[in-house]
């Protein structure tokens, strides 16, 4: 019979797809992780992982749903204890281009308005957020809804246009607006992770347009930089957080002239057979913070 110690550790090495990370996460050692996962094994009958030397631990399709059925008994538990006040715990994934941006904030006001909940954190592309929550690793996520597993629950927070990233010495610069036609004759630098580079392209492939793509990076960062320093320009649905890099002084944020359709901004969770207290006090505490911050719909 599985004990609340293994689907713990399981749960925390499904989340990081590492048994050292975990054991970092849960703050016990690496060796206890890697007993109880193979104990976990042994009582199942069945791999829970794939074992794949110097790419970490990966969710088996048994393991994926045995990971979803052990983060909704952990999260009974913490229900039950959440009685006597023993503190809430929320794995809250967040697409990292998203995460400069809003997940400082977020995570701040979290500890204000829950200071006992505990927060855990989980930095994921789209595709990576849409496998995480069908999976249970993560309980909620900050995402653009776009990929989401069927069923779903979405609070929408905001929503946010696509706007030009332009160097402020480029010409376009100049402009209060620019068109999609205008980017299309740069040199042009693309946010290349799964899903988000397919929406960034298609309001050109709808006009016929093919960006000149001179440079491709995962990190948002990254393409700011570039921009700065005149490699070109850029597409971005992410607004600038506070104290992004670089300066301010060194690019410019433009509107589009073409009608391009917004993005939602949603909180996002697969709903379990019981609610989870968690869950249900942070996305009203972050629902909250994006409306007093003037983000919220």
């Amino acid at each position: 019979m599985p004990t609340l110690r293994q689907l713990r550790y399981f749960a925390a090495v499904a989340q990081t797809g590492s048994a050292t990370r975990a054991a970092a996460l849960l703050n016990v050692s690496q060796p206890s992780i890697s007993a109880a996962i193979r104990e976990l094994e042994a009582d199942l009958g069945r791999a829970l992982f794939l074992r794949r030397q110097a790419q970490g631990l990966e969710l088996t399709p048994f393991g994926a749903e045995s990971a979803r059925e052990a983060r909704e008994i952990l999260a009974r538990v913490e229900t039950m204890m959440n009685r006597t006040g023993t503190p809430l715990r929320l794995a809250l994934g967040y697409f990292a281009t998203l995460g400069p941006t809003w997940v400082p904030g977020i995570a701040a006001n979290l500890e204000t308005s829950l200071p006992d909940m505990t927060l855990e954190l989980q930095e994921c592309d789209l595709e990576g957020i849409a496998r995480f929550l069908a999976n249970g690793v993560i309980d909620c996520a900050l995402s653009y809804d776009v990929g989401l597993p069927p069923g779903t629950e979405r609070t929408v927070l905001t929503e946010v246009r696509p706007h030009a990233l332009l160097p402020r010495d480029h010409p376009l610069a100049m402009r209060d607006a620019v068109s999609l036609a205008e980017l299309a004759e740069c040199d042009f630098i693309l946010i290349d992770l799964p899903l988000s580079r397919e929406f960034l392209m298609v309001p050109f492939w709808q006009l016929g347009l093919s960006p000149r793509v001179r440079l491709k990076t995962r990190s948002i960062e990254m393409a700011r930089r570039m921009v700065a320093v005149g490699l070109g320009v850029s597409l971005l649905v992410t607004p600038p957080g506070e104290g992004a890099a670089p300066p301010s002084s060194a690019i410019v944020h433009r509107p589009l002239l073409d009608a391009v359709p917004s993005q939602r901004l949603v909180l996002a969770n697969t709903p379990a057979s019981r609610p989870n207290p968690a869950v249900t006090a942070a996305t009203e505490a972050i629902r909250q913070y994006f409306a007093s911050c003037g983000a919220g719909r």
